[in-house]
């Protein structure tokens, strides 16, 4: 790996040379000063020495890398007194140079060329594996060298014959996959050292042999041979070498090679977002990364409920009710929504929501501690870093990429057949004691079962099958970029369009990115990036998905005439999509930054960002007015008062930012530092108003509303900001020990007086074990071995602003017999409000098998959150809410695991790649200062609690041994949940022994959040063909059933197929369920009857792509044709299968907008 990133390093350096303008010949006549290694750490005072030895001695003393030819500096001396230790490195090489007639040129940052005037006839290339005598004995006309460059480089020196007869000059370019044009490329004739480098453009010449091979290297591209077979014009497609670029990963505020990197961070390449052709980013995370959960709950279009969490759930709001309790359950349950990551976009916060997946390069995810804590209070949960694409090349690229697909519900739960309902109905008002209804009379149900007019006598409904519907979806979008040397652009456009799968559900967006880089000169660079999107979004204002399971079973959907069937309550979910209302949302984004760099001197630069961001919102919620008459039944809905609701909702951000960055080299010791300060200034305002009794349902203008009292408004305004001050040193030896220090001084305007400012340390270090000398024997087996640990604390400010005053609210009074307005105090206040703050350990493990084709990745973590919000006890004299205080504490360990194998291409052209991931998350509450537990919900209803001991947001109910099946079981049982128990009720467990079943019995029946998450990708290509496979799954979590799933036809709703003969009676005492009972919910309390295992297994994305030839495409004038094939959320294993429950959704009663499954065909254009 060393020699390795070693020669990557040289090629890359040679071919930065060359992309400043000299002439292709000097790729044979350079010496790399920086690979010769050198006792003496500064320079020597002695007398008259080589310059060659004084190049080397600088090259140590300065860090950088210094290129000369051989005969330039052969047999030159210089004197010490040229030189001054304490100067820079560009006043002693003038120094030195000036006075014998040659100069330098300064090629990048670390990298400095010798210049002469003689002509150049040879190369050397000097190693690590050189001595400088092997250096002199190569001063001679003809090249004689047994050195190899290290293996993998392309580049060979062999003995050979440097006066090769030239047959013919050859032309060409080099471009990527991507069809972008490549700089830098090396050319060189094979087993030979003559060779060149690509233009800017992507171009070269070389004088070559008719019958030479050509070997094309750069860096991130797999080396490739091409015969030249007497042809004058060569044009190269280098593939992308994914080991390559996978060595170099995002973090916060830079960047780091993966050799040393000591912190937790997952990357995904923007290659692997895109074979998701999804509406959003979160989707295509799901399965990739290991430690990270994506809570896909499914939404509608433009308003998906999308968030990501990683490793675990830090914190809880007991005075905030969610929707968001777990990855595939409770609708219910505690606030969960203050564990989303933080979303870095380019450098500044933004949502995932708003990037269009087609303008991703990279997503970086930062997990542990000395990772996050360089964000400070915003980074408890994890950090999101997203890269956006920029202009590469300098030749104008234009590429499409879009798809149309076919959304459909992924589960459409199945009714009971017609007969076998009714005949249970008969049984539930048998057991309840009820009267039998006309409809269930034998005569009835045989009316039912026989007839034809389904108007007079219409089946039980499914509404699944009447509401839901195929719909589709499209997306497109267009990227234009390129540039040259001083200027650099990518513009992209994107338009999508998705329907429906019920109907009046709709979204459009549309958006625009403009990313800029100016080169000013060599020590200055700016670049700009703007984005735009605007977001469109319908959805009905009476909500028909909770109607899907509560609709009558007897109504019918819509007659011929329009009208539509109504059930006992006057409820349709068809008429509620179709007449109802619309509710109608647009949002407005915009986002943009201006960052400038500035190389002060060798390895110090300042870089300074500002960066705005900011979002309009405005919504419109009509419900109109209307009569429908169920012409069967006479039932009459009237909805006689159209309203009205506005909303706008508006955020300006804006954000600066700081950097210092100094690095340096000093021999083997390699430091780097950064130094930062930023700040945030955060302004929300929202107004809402409210109108009734329009004049007709098509005047939905607000002030045609009536004005009287039911008119209504309100509005807020909100400030917040952030101040911090950040740094960061890196130190490693040898690229073989390996420290780093963070630290993050925040200060926030959620909080006051000492409380206001907060330190978030952290610290890191790693140990490259394979790169000492007594693992050298075991590299052709381990050829990478690291071992690194981490600890550090992080922050939470997501609290609620202003929460240390006193709230205030309206009151009135009276004087007097006069009523006064005025206000009193309803909660106290609490100045010592705090910080959150989680302490994490972690250690770690990466290593690489087979010469880097298997690599597995190991993580251990312990997160300790403290100082969690709680309400505490106060006395109740004092009369007052009591404020939130800092109080309770979470933990979080678990284990992380990624391996990943990469296989070489056959000689048939066959390739495959193979990657899993494991995540284990055990959580729980360890302190909750004296209070609690805190428990939600009802007997019939799903209950949560938050205790010691439990992890967040645990089901609690009842354990259960069976059902009753006799009446003197029930007398010796005695202790009973309802009276009048009867065989086939649900048997309680009486947990206390105290005779009685009630509260106290109750205990821990299930998680919601999963004890194991995982995900299974494989890569196959043959060709031009490639099948891309994504499973994803989660273990060990539990779905707890709930309304018309549980309740086995207790009102007129929806009942599951499942029940069918399925219930207890005197006939069918072993059967699955209890007894049916009418208006009766005994057998429906919260048990450990109704907790379903909700682990599964998806297959989460499947695709097939094909690449046309390039040489065909190119008759056409393209760079790449790519057509595909794919579908998303198309098998799923799980027990939740029998109930038609998607596992990942928010519920456990089906009432959710649908997830859906995608069906595509796509297609990638590159001109």
């Amino acid at each position: 790996m060393t020699n390795h990133l070693r020669n990557v390093s040289n090629v890359s350096l040679l071919s930065m040379l060359l992309l400043v303008g000299f002439h292709p010949g000097w790729s044979q006549s350079v010496v790399l000063a920086s690979n010769v290694q050198q006792k003496r750490p500064e320079t020597s005072k002695a007398i008259g020495r080589q310059l060659k030895d004084v190049l080397n001695d600088l090259k140590n003393q300065y860090g950088v890398n210094i290129m000369f030819e051989l005969r330039t500096v052969d047999g030159l001396s210089v004197s010490p007194e040229a030189l001054n230790s304490k100067s820079t490195l560009d006043k002693n090489l003038e120094s030195l140079l000036r006075p014998l007639g040659l100069r330098y040129k300064k090629v990048n940052d670390n990298s400095y060329l010798i210049l002469g005037d003689k002509k150049v006839k040879k190369v050397a290339f000097l190693d690590d594996q050189h001595s400088e005598s092997t250096l002199n004995q190569e001063q001679s006309t003809q090249l004689e060298s047994t050195a190899k460059l290290p293996s993998g480089s392309g580049l060979e020196l062999v003995k050979t014959d440097a006066k090769v007869a030239v047959d013919q000059p050859v032309t060409g370019t080099v471009k990527s996959e991507s069809g972008e044009t490549l700089p830098g490329v090396n050319v060189v004739i094979k087993n030979t050292t003559k060779g060149t480098t690509t233009d800017a453009n992507g171009k070269f010449t070389l004088d070559v042999p008719a019958t030479a091979i050509l070997v094309f290297s750069g860096i991130g591209f797999v080396t490739k041979e091409v015969p030249v077979n007497g042809r004058s014009r060569l044009d190269v497609s280098l593939v992308t070498d994914n080991k390559q670029l996978d060595e170099v990963v995002v973090v916060g505020y830079g960047t780091q090679k993966r050799e040393s990197l000591t912190n937790s961070v997952s990357q995904i390449g923007g290659e692997e977002i895109a074979r998701r052709p999804v509406s959003n980013i979160q989707q295509s995370l799901q399965g990739q990364l290991p430690g990270v959960t994506v809570l896909d709950q499914g939404g509608s279009p433009g308003r998906s409920n999308t968030s990501i969490r990683v490793r675990g759930i830090t914190t809880f709001n007991i005075n905030g009710i969610g929707n968001t309790a777990g990855t595939n359950n409770g609708s219910g349950g505690y606030d969960m929504t203050k564990n989303d990551a933080l979303v870095i976009v380019d450098g500044i916060e933004q949502r995932l929501s708003d990037i269009n997946p087609d303008d991703i390069e990279t997503v970086s995810v930062l997990k542990d501690a000395a990772s996050t804590a360089i964000y400070g209070s915003r980074a408890t949960n994890g950090v999101v870093l997203v890269t956006t694409k920029r202009a590469k090349g300098s030749k104008v690229q234009v590429e499409y990429n879009g798809y149309y697909a076919i959304q459909n519900s992924i589960n459409k739960p199945h009714m009971m057949g017609i007969e076998d309902y009714m005949r249970m109905q008969v049984a539930a008002y048998t057991n309840a004691g009820s009267a039998l209804p006309a409809r269930f009379t034998e005569q009835s149900i045989q009316a039912y079962v026989t007839a034809t007019d389904r108007e007079k006598y219409p089946l039980p409904n499914t509404w699944f099958q009447t509401v839901l519907h195929a719909a589709p979806q499209q997306n497109h979008t267009i990227a234009v970029s390129g540039g040259n040397e001083s200027i650099r652009t990518r513009l992209s456009m994107r338009y999508q369009d998705q329907a429906g799968i019920i109907t009046h559900y709709s979204s459009k967006i549309g958006e625009i990115r403009l990313n800029t880089d100016y080169t000013i000169s060599s020590k200055l660079r700016l670049s700009g990036d703007i984005n735009y999107r605007y977001n469109y979004s319908q959805a009905p204002t009476v909500d028909p998905i909770n109607f899907l399971l509560h609709g009558s079973l007897w109504a019918v959907p819509k007659y011929a005439d329009g009208t539509y069937g109504l059930s006992t309550q006057g409820n349709n979910p068809l008429m509620y999509a179709e007449i109802g209302g619309d509710s109608k949302r647009s949002t407005d984004y915009l986002a943009g930054y201006v960052k400038g760099e500035w190389e002060i001197t060798d390895g110090l630069t300042f870089s300074t960002q500002i960066a705005g961001r900011g979002f309009f919102t405005q919504e419109k919620n009509f419900a109109n007015s209307y009569v429908n008459t169920d012409k069967n039944t006479n039932i009459t809905k009237t909805v006689a008062n159209n309203t009205l609701t506005e909303v706008r909702n508006t955020l300006r951000e804006y954000t600066l930012i700081n950097l210092l960055t100094y690095e340096r080299r000093f021999g083997d010791h390699n430091f780097k530092a950064l130094l930062g300060y930023s700040q945030i200034g955060n302004t929300q305002t929202f107004l809402s108003a409210y109108r009734e009794r329009f004049y007709n349902n098509d005047i939905q203008s607000i002030g045609q509303g009536a004005n009287d009292g039911t008119k209504n408004n309100s509005g807020s305004d909100a400030i917040y900001g952030l101040r911090s001050y950040f740094g960061r040193v890196n130190y490693d030896y040898n690229g073989k020990y390996l420290v780093e220090v963070n630290g993050r001084y925040d200060g926030s305007s959620k909080f006051t007086g000492a409380k206001q400012y907060s330190f978030f340390p952290s610290f890191s270090g790693g140990w490259r074990i394979s790169k000492e000398n007594f693992w050298q024997s075991l590299q052709q087996t381990v050829s990478e071995l690291k071992v690194r640990g981490s600890w550090g604390i992080t922050g939470n400010q997501s609290v609620n602003l202003y929460s240390y005053y006193a709230a205030l609210a309206s009151s009135g009074y009276d004087f007097n017999g006069a009523a006064v307005q005025g206000y009193r105090q309803t909660t106290l206040a609490n100045t010592d409000l705090g910080w959150e703050s989680t302490t994490q350990l972690d250690l770690g493990l990466d290593a690489s098998f087979l010469r880097g084709r298997l690599n597995l990745t190991v993580d251990y973590y312990r997160k300790l959150t403290n100082d969690i919000l709680l309400n505490l006890d106060i006395p109740a004299t004092i009369g007052l809410v009591a404020p939130p205080q800092n109080a309770g504490s979470v933990e979080n360990k678990g284990w992380e695991f990624s391996l990943n194998y990469r296989g070489a291409k056959s000689a048939s052209g066959f390739q495959y790649n193979l990657g899993g991931n494991l995540s284990i998350n055990s959580n729980k509450v360890v302190d909750l200062k004296g209070t609690g537990p805190y428990i939600l919900g009802s007997d019939i209803d799903p209950r949560y609690i938050i205790a010691v001991g439990l992890p967040i947001n645990t089901l609690w109910g009842y354990k259960t041994d069976g059902l009753f099946q006799t009446q003197e079981q029930i007398t010796n049982y005695k202790a009973t949940y309802a009276a009048n128990t009867k065989p086939g009720d649900v048997k309680y467990i009486d947990a206390n022994g105290d005779g009685k079943i009630d509260a106290n019995d109750m205990t821990n029946i299930g998680n919601t959040f999963p004890k194991f998450t995982f995900g299974l990708n494989s890569n196959f290509s043959y060709r031009n063909f490639e099948l891309n496979l994504l499973f994803q799954g989660a273990a060990k979590v539990a779905t707890r059933l709930a309304g018309a799933l549980a309740e086995m036809g207790n009102q007129e709703g929806f009942t599951p197929s499942i029940y069918t003969n399925n219930y207890w009676t005197p006939d069918h005492p072993d059967a699955r369920f209890p007894r049916p009972l009418k208006f009766d919910l005994r057998n429906v309390a919260t048990s450990d009857r109704l907790i379903i295992d909700g682990s599964y297994v998806r297959l989460k994305n499947i695709q097939l792509a094909y690449s046309l030839p390039s040489a065909i495409a190119s008759k056409v004038r393209l760079n790449r044709i790519r057509a595909y094939v794919s579908a998303t959320n198309v098998l799923t294993f799980s027990k939740l299968n029998e109930w038609n429950l998607d596992p990942e959704a928010g519920s456990g009663r089906a009432v959710y907008y649908p997830q859906t499954s995608l069906y595509t065909l796509g297609l990638n254009l590159q001109f």
